[in-house]
Protein backbone atom coordinates (compact mmCIF):
# COMPACT_ATOMS: atom_id res chain seq x y z
CA UNK A 1 0.00 0.00 0.00
CA UNK A 2 1.39 3.78 -0.75
CA UNK A 3 2.23 5.65 2.04
CA UNK A 4 0.59 8.21 3.00
CA UNK A 5 2.49 12.05 2.93
CA UNK A 6 2.26 14.04 6.23
CA UNK A 7 0.11 16.62 4.57
CA UNK A 8 -2.05 13.94 3.09
CA UNK A 9 -2.44 12.23 6.53
CA UNK A 10 -2.97 15.57 8.40
CA UNK A 11 -6.04 16.60 5.04
CA UNK A 12 -7.44 13.34 5.78
CA UNK A 13 -7.35 14.01 9.58
CA UNK A 14 -9.18 17.21 8.89
CA UNK A 15 -11.65 17.09 6.66
CA UNK A 16 -13.16 13.61 8.64
CA UNK A 17 -12.95 15.92 11.11
CA UNK A 18 -11.20 13.31 13.55
CA UNK A 19 -7.99 15.82 14.64
CA UNK A 20 -6.74 17.65 17.25
CA UNK A 21 -5.13 21.73 17.39
CA UNK A 22 -1.81 20.20 16.85
CA UNK A 23 -2.47 18.81 13.57
CA UNK A 24 -3.93 22.12 12.48
CA UNK A 25 -0.83 23.96 13.51
CA UNK A 26 1.39 21.15 12.37
CA UNK A 27 -0.43 21.68 8.88
CA UNK A 28 0.52 25.85 9.24
CA UNK A 29 4.30 24.45 9.63
CA UNK A 30 4.06 22.32 6.64
CA UNK A 31 3.55 25.54 4.73
CA UNK A 32 7.25 27.19 5.87
CA UNK A 33 8.71 23.91 4.73
CA UNK A 34 7.03 22.60 2.08
CA UNK A 35 7.42 23.95 -1.53
CA UNK A 36 4.33 25.87 -2.35
CA UNK A 37 3.74 24.42 -6.07
CA UNK A 38 3.53 20.60 -4.23
CA UNK A 39 1.36 21.74 -1.43
CA UNK A 40 -1.22 23.33 -3.72
CA UNK A 41 -1.46 20.11 -5.74
CA UNK A 42 -2.07 17.66 -2.98
CA UNK A 43 -4.63 20.31 -1.01
CA UNK A 44 -6.23 20.21 -4.70
CA UNK A 45 -6.21 16.73 -5.05
CA UNK A 46 -8.06 16.38 -1.79
CA UNK A 47 -10.57 19.14 -2.76
CA UNK A 48 -11.31 17.32 -5.87
CA UNK A 49 -12.43 13.79 -3.57
CA UNK A 50 -15.31 15.95 -1.44
CA UNK A 51 -18.39 15.83 -2.23
CA UNK A 52 -19.95 19.24 -3.00
CA UNK A 53 -22.52 19.18 -0.09
CA UNK A 54 -20.00 17.74 2.41
CA UNK A 55 -20.41 19.79 5.44
CA UNK A 56 -17.75 21.64 7.24
CA UNK A 57 -17.23 20.17 10.92
CA UNK A 58 -18.16 22.25 13.49
CA UNK A 59 -15.28 21.55 15.19
CA UNK A 60 -13.32 23.33 12.66
CA UNK A 61 -15.54 25.80 11.87
CA UNK A 62 -14.81 27.12 15.93
CA UNK A 63 -11.04 26.14 14.98
CA UNK A 64 -10.83 28.77 11.95
CA UNK A 65 -13.19 31.35 14.18
CA UNK A 66 -10.44 31.10 16.95
CA UNK A 67 -6.81 30.46 15.36
CA UNK A 68 -5.14 34.00 14.68
CA UNK A 69 -1.62 33.53 13.94
CA UNK A 70 1.01 35.14 16.35
CA UNK A 71 3.59 36.72 13.84
CA UNK A 72 3.44 39.01 10.95
CA UNK A 73 2.56 36.66 7.29
CA UNK A 74 6.18 36.13 5.76
CA UNK A 75 7.47 37.61 2.27
CA UNK A 76 6.10 36.11 -0.99
CA UNK A 77 2.74 34.33 -1.27
CA UNK A 78 0.94 32.18 1.45
CA UNK A 79 -2.13 30.86 1.29
CA UNK A 80 -4.49 32.51 3.93
CA UNK A 81 -8.30 32.92 4.44
CA UNK A 82 -9.86 36.40 5.35
CA UNK A 83 -13.09 35.93 7.53
CA UNK A 84 -15.38 38.92 7.96
CA UNK A 85 -15.28 39.36 11.14
CA UNK A 86 -12.11 39.59 11.53
CA UNK A 87 -11.25 42.02 8.53
CA UNK A 88 -9.83 44.58 10.77
CA UNK A 89 -7.00 42.12 11.75
CA UNK A 90 -3.56 42.39 9.82
CA UNK A 91 -3.66 38.90 8.17
CA UNK A 92 -5.07 35.88 9.47
CA UNK A 93 -3.12 32.75 8.37
CA UNK A 94 -5.82 30.36 8.10
CA UNK A 95 -6.22 27.30 5.03
CA UNK A 96 -8.95 26.33 3.41
CA UNK A 97 -9.82 22.85 3.71
CA UNK A 98 -13.25 22.00 1.79
CA UNK A 99 -15.23 23.27 -1.02
CA UNK A 100 -16.70 26.86 -1.33
CA UNK A 101 -13.92 28.28 1.05
CA UNK A 102 -11.47 29.18 -1.78
CA UNK A 103 -8.01 29.91 -1.48
CA UNK A 104 -6.42 33.50 -0.36
CA UNK A 105 -2.98 34.50 -1.40
CA UNK A 106 -1.69 37.72 0.62
CA UNK A 107 0.67 39.49 -1.61
CA UNK A 108 2.91 41.46 0.81
CA UNK A 109 4.14 45.08 -1.04
CA UNK A 110 6.33 47.96 0.18
CA UNK A 111 5.12 50.17 3.33
CA UNK A 112 4.27 52.66 0.86
CA UNK A 113 1.54 50.60 -0.92
CA UNK A 114 -1.30 48.53 -0.09
CA UNK A 115 -1.00 44.44 0.02
CA UNK A 116 -2.99 42.50 -2.32
CA UNK A 117 -5.09 39.57 -1.82
CA UNK A 118 -5.93 37.37 -4.86
CA UNK A 119 -8.93 34.36 -3.75
CA UNK A 120 -8.74 31.84 -5.94
CA UNK A 121 -11.54 29.09 -6.30
CA UNK A 122 -10.38 25.79 -7.11
CA UNK A 123 -11.70 23.75 -10.51
CA UNK A 124 -14.93 21.98 -9.62
CA UNK A 125 -15.80 24.23 -6.63
CA UNK A 126 -18.45 27.52 -6.54
CA UNK A 127 -16.69 29.80 -3.96
CA UNK A 128 -18.59 32.98 -1.88
CA UNK A 129 -16.76 35.74 -0.80
CA UNK A 130 -17.26 39.24 0.81
CA UNK A 131 -14.59 41.99 0.17
CA UNK A 132 -13.41 44.89 2.70
CA UNK A 133 -15.97 47.26 1.17
CA UNK A 134 -18.94 44.94 1.69
CA UNK A 135 -19.43 43.75 -1.70
CA UNK A 136 -19.81 40.24 -1.45
CA UNK A 137 -20.49 37.78 -4.49
CA UNK A 138 -19.32 34.15 -5.97
CA UNK A 139 -16.20 32.66 -8.09
CA UNK A 140 -16.62 30.16 -10.73
CA UNK A 141 -14.61 27.18 -10.83
CA UNK A 142 -11.33 27.95 -11.61
CA UNK A 143 -12.01 31.55 -10.77
CA UNK A 144 -9.73 34.28 -8.96
CA UNK A 145 -9.93 38.26 -7.97
CA UNK A 146 -7.11 40.33 -6.74
CA UNK A 147 -7.78 43.58 -5.08
CA UNK A 148 -6.20 45.66 -2.27
CA UNK A 149 -6.63 44.63 1.36
CA UNK A 150 -7.72 48.00 1.41
CA UNK A 151 -9.47 50.22 -0.78
CA UNK A 152 -8.62 53.45 -1.97
CA UNK A 153 -11.54 55.73 -3.25
CA UNK A 154 -11.88 53.81 -6.11
CA UNK A 155 -12.66 50.75 -5.63
CA UNK A 156 -10.99 48.15 -8.28
CA UNK A 157 -10.67 44.48 -8.36
CA UNK A 158 -8.83 42.06 -11.10
CA UNK A 159 -10.95 38.88 -12.39
CA UNK A 160 -9.63 35.42 -14.61
CA UNK A 161 -12.41 33.58 -15.05
CA UNK A 162 -16.29 33.87 -13.63
CA UNK A 163 -17.43 36.10 -10.98
CA UNK A 164 -21.18 37.43 -9.46
CA UNK A 165 -20.74 40.86 -7.50
CA UNK A 166 -23.23 42.18 -5.63
CA UNK A 167 -21.67 45.30 -4.78
CA UNK A 168 -22.30 47.20 -1.64
CA UNK A 169 -23.06 51.37 -2.37
CA UNK A 170 -20.21 53.61 -1.35
CA UNK A 171 -21.55 57.33 -2.08
CA UNK A 172 -19.02 58.35 -4.49
CA UNK A 173 -16.71 55.87 -4.71
CA UNK A 174 -16.85 53.75 -7.91
CA UNK A 175 -15.95 49.87 -7.83
CA UNK A 176 -14.64 48.40 -10.84
CA UNK A 177 -13.87 45.04 -12.53
CA UNK A 178 -10.91 44.52 -14.92
CA UNK A 179 -10.32 41.80 -17.01
CA UNK A 180 -8.59 40.76 -20.25
CA UNK A 181 -10.25 42.80 -22.42
CA UNK A 182 -12.75 45.32 -20.58
CA UNK A 183 -13.35 47.47 -17.42
CA UNK A 184 -16.74 47.58 -15.98
CA UNK A 185 -17.80 50.42 -13.52
CA UNK A 186 -20.50 50.72 -11.02
CA UNK A 187 -21.61 52.75 -8.04
CA UNK A 188 -23.98 50.12 -6.54
CA UNK A 189 -25.38 46.59 -8.26
CA UNK A 190 -25.93 43.11 -9.01
CA UNK A 191 -23.79 41.72 -12.14
CA UNK A 192 -22.02 38.87 -13.46
CA UNK A 193 -18.85 38.86 -15.24
CA UNK A 194 -17.22 35.64 -17.02
CA UNK A 195 -13.64 36.42 -18.41
CA UNK A 196 -11.93 32.95 -18.90
CA UNK A 197 -8.38 32.84 -20.66
CA UNK A 198 -9.15 30.05 -22.90
CA UNK A 199 -12.45 31.80 -23.66
CA UNK A 200 -11.91 34.24 -26.39
CA UNK A 201 -15.01 36.15 -25.38
CA UNK A 202 -15.59 38.27 -22.34
CA UNK A 203 -19.37 38.82 -21.29
CA UNK A 204 -21.34 40.95 -18.73
CA UNK A 205 -24.69 40.37 -17.63
CA UNK A 206 -26.46 43.02 -15.45
CA UNK A 207 -29.10 41.86 -13.07
CA UNK A 208 -29.78 44.56 -11.27
CA UNK A 209 -28.73 48.45 -11.48
CA UNK A 210 -26.63 50.08 -13.98
CA UNK A 211 -22.64 49.20 -14.89
CA UNK A 212 -20.44 51.12 -17.32
CA UNK A 213 -18.43 48.66 -19.65
CA UNK A 214 -15.56 50.15 -21.15
CA UNK A 215 -13.89 47.79 -23.82
CA UNK A 216 -11.40 48.34 -27.05
CA UNK A 217 -14.77 49.36 -29.45
CA UNK A 218 -16.68 51.55 -26.34
CA UNK A 219 -13.70 53.82 -24.78
CA UNK A 220 -16.15 56.26 -23.56
CA UNK A 221 -17.99 53.27 -21.87
CA UNK A 222 -21.56 51.52 -22.89
CA UNK A 223 -24.32 52.28 -20.09
CA UNK A 224 -26.06 48.70 -19.63
CA UNK A 225 -29.86 48.00 -18.42
CA UNK A 226 -30.93 45.35 -15.80
CA UNK A 227 -31.33 41.77 -18.25
CA UNK A 228 -28.90 42.92 -20.71
CA UNK A 229 -25.83 40.65 -22.09
CA UNK A 230 -22.87 42.31 -23.21
CA UNK A 231 -20.45 40.33 -24.86
CA UNK A 232 -17.00 41.36 -26.88
CA UNK A 233 -14.80 39.02 -29.00
CA UNK A 234 -11.33 39.33 -28.62
CA UNK A 235 -10.62 37.62 -31.75
CA UNK A 236 -13.14 39.75 -34.30
CA UNK A 237 -12.47 42.82 -31.97
CA UNK A 238 -16.47 43.02 -31.75
CA UNK A 239 -18.76 44.13 -29.45
CA UNK A 240 -22.62 42.64 -29.37
CA UNK A 241 -25.18 43.06 -26.44
CA UNK A 242 -28.64 41.57 -26.38
CA UNK A 243 -31.38 41.11 -24.11
CA UNK A 244 -31.35 38.34 -21.97
CA UNK A 245 -32.69 36.42 -18.47
CA UNK A 246 -30.25 37.82 -15.89
CA UNK A 247 -31.70 35.68 -12.95
CA UNK A 248 -30.78 32.51 -15.23
CA UNK A 249 -27.67 33.18 -16.02
CA UNK A 250 -26.71 33.81 -13.20
CA UNK A 251 -28.03 30.82 -11.50
CA UNK A 252 -25.31 29.07 -11.22
CA UNK A 253 -24.42 30.86 -8.00
CA UNK A 254 -26.96 29.09 -6.16
CA UNK A 255 -25.81 25.67 -8.06
CA UNK A 256 -27.72 25.48 -10.72
CA UNK A 257 -26.47 24.27 -14.39
CA UNK A 258 -28.29 25.74 -17.52
CA UNK A 259 -28.14 25.52 -20.63
CA UNK A 260 -30.53 26.70 -23.59
CA UNK A 261 -29.91 25.57 -27.01
CA UNK A 262 -26.14 25.68 -26.54
CA UNK A 263 -23.70 23.80 -28.75
CA UNK A 264 -22.71 19.94 -27.19
CA UNK A 265 -19.12 21.99 -27.28
CA UNK A 266 -20.15 24.26 -25.13
CA UNK A 267 -21.84 22.21 -22.83
CA UNK A 268 -18.87 19.92 -22.27
CA UNK A 269 -16.78 23.28 -21.81
CA UNK A 270 -19.09 23.93 -18.70
CA UNK A 271 -19.16 20.78 -17.62
CA UNK A 272 -15.33 20.05 -17.53
CA UNK A 273 -15.08 23.31 -15.55
CA UNK A 274 -18.29 22.68 -13.33
CA UNK A 275 -16.72 18.98 -12.34
CA UNK A 276 -13.22 19.28 -12.67
CA UNK A 277 -13.08 16.94 -15.82
CA UNK A 278 -11.41 16.63 -18.98
CA UNK A 279 -13.84 15.70 -21.40
CA UNK A 280 -12.88 14.97 -24.91
CA UNK A 281 -15.27 15.12 -28.05
CA UNK A 282 -13.91 13.27 -30.69
CA UNK A 283 -16.30 13.46 -33.83
CA UNK A 284 -16.46 16.90 -34.53
CA UNK A 285 -19.96 16.49 -35.94
CA UNK A 286 -20.99 15.84 -32.55
CA UNK A 287 -20.20 19.37 -31.39
CA UNK A 288 -23.01 21.07 -33.67
CA UNK A 289 -25.97 19.37 -31.61
CA UNK A 290 -27.53 21.62 -29.64
CA UNK A 291 -28.75 20.73 -25.85
CA UNK A 292 -31.52 22.11 -23.44
CA UNK A 293 -31.92 21.40 -19.98
CA UNK A 294 -31.42 22.20 -16.59
CA UNK A 295 -29.65 20.55 -13.96
CA UNK A 296 -29.03 20.74 -9.71
CA UNK A 297 -27.15 18.61 -7.79
CA UNK A 298 -26.37 16.46 -10.56
CA UNK A 299 -23.59 13.73 -10.66
CA UNK A 300 -21.84 14.38 -14.19
CA UNK A 301 -21.97 10.64 -14.73
CA UNK A 302 -26.24 11.48 -14.39
CA UNK A 303 -26.04 14.44 -16.88
CA UNK A 304 -23.60 12.62 -19.42
CA UNK A 305 -26.30 9.70 -19.23
CA UNK A 306 -29.11 12.65 -20.00
CA UNK A 307 -26.99 14.00 -22.98
CA UNK A 308 -26.90 10.53 -24.73
CA UNK A 309 -30.37 10.21 -24.26
CA UNK A 310 -31.32 12.97 -26.68
CA UNK A 311 -27.94 13.07 -28.48
CA UNK A 312 -26.17 10.27 -31.02
CA UNK A 313 -23.59 9.48 -28.41
CA UNK A 314 -22.10 7.75 -25.60
CA UNK A 315 -19.11 8.12 -22.96
CA UNK A 316 -16.74 6.63 -21.12
CA UNK A 317 -14.67 8.00 -17.97
CA UNK A 318 -11.11 6.40 -17.39
CA UNK A 319 -10.17 5.98 -14.40
CA UNK A 320 -8.05 8.81 -12.38
CA UNK A 321 -4.16 8.03 -13.04
CA UNK A 322 -1.17 9.44 -10.78
CA UNK A 323 1.27 11.61 -12.51
CA UNK A 324 4.57 11.49 -11.83
CA UNK A 325 4.72 13.49 -8.45
CA UNK A 326 2.08 11.16 -7.01
CA UNK A 327 -0.86 13.57 -6.94
CA UNK A 328 -4.03 11.98 -9.16
CA UNK A 329 -4.60 13.96 -12.09
CA UNK A 330 -8.35 14.74 -13.06
CA UNK A 331 -11.20 12.32 -14.33
CA UNK A 332 -11.04 12.22 -17.77
CA UNK A 333 -14.06 11.81 -20.14
CA UNK A 334 -14.53 10.77 -23.84
CA UNK A 335 -17.23 11.50 -25.73
CA UNK A 336 -17.79 9.38 -29.38
CA UNK A 337 -19.94 9.18 -31.69
CA UNK A 338 -22.93 6.44 -30.78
Amino acid sequence: MERKTPIQQLLNRLISGDYSRSDYRQLTELFAQENDEQLSSQMQDHWTEIPADHPLPARLQRMLANFKAQHQPPSGHRIVRLLHYYQKIAAILLIPLLLGIGIWFLQPKSLETCAMATLHSPEGARTEFELPDGTTGWLNSGSSISFPVTFADTREVSLTGEAFFEVARRQGRKFRVKTKALTVQVLGTAFNVAAYDDDPEVQVVLKEGSVQVFDPVHREGYLMKPDEAFSYDLIQRKATVRQVNAAELTSWTEGILRFKKEPLSEVMEKLARWYNAEIQVTDPQLQDYNFTATFQDEQLEDILEMIALTTPMKYRIEDRKLNTHGIYMKKKVIIERN
